[in-house]
């Protein structure tokens, strides 16, 4: 064998793992109710689902204020996050869009319901 059958191989053996054809939803965003939309690799969902990232997300925009918040730290945390928890090695690849005007932070009366 020639080292070009060997890598023509090994190509062939990758293109068998690579997905061509994207996941896609069609969600229709509610401006009274949805803060932020996220987009994200597998490389991100390999190690958490999406409702534990938008729990982990909104959590962390609660704690700064609403002048303050900044999508890319916390995507930032976000990724740190997964890449410390995760054992595969995956690229993970984030976008965290705000809506409106931020994450208010729960007040203890919505915490009890």
């Amino acid at each position: 064998m020639t080292q070009n059958e060997g890598e023509a191989g090994q190509a062939k053996q990758i293109r068998n793992f690579i997905l061509s054809e994207p996941e896609i939803r069609v969600i229709e965003l509610n401006p009274a109710t949805d803060d932020f939309f996220l987009l994200a690799s597998d490389g991100l969902y390999d190690r958490f689902s999406s409702k534990e990232c938008c729990k982990v997300i909104t959590q962390k925009l609660r704690k700064m204020d609403i002048m303050e918040q900044c999508v890319q730290n916390v995507a930032q945390e976000v990724v740190t996050m997964a890449k410390s928890k995760r054992m595969m090695t995956d690229n993970i690849t984030l976008i965290l869009v705000a809506l409106n005007r931020g994450v208010e932070a729960k007040s203890k009366d919505k915490e009890k319901n």
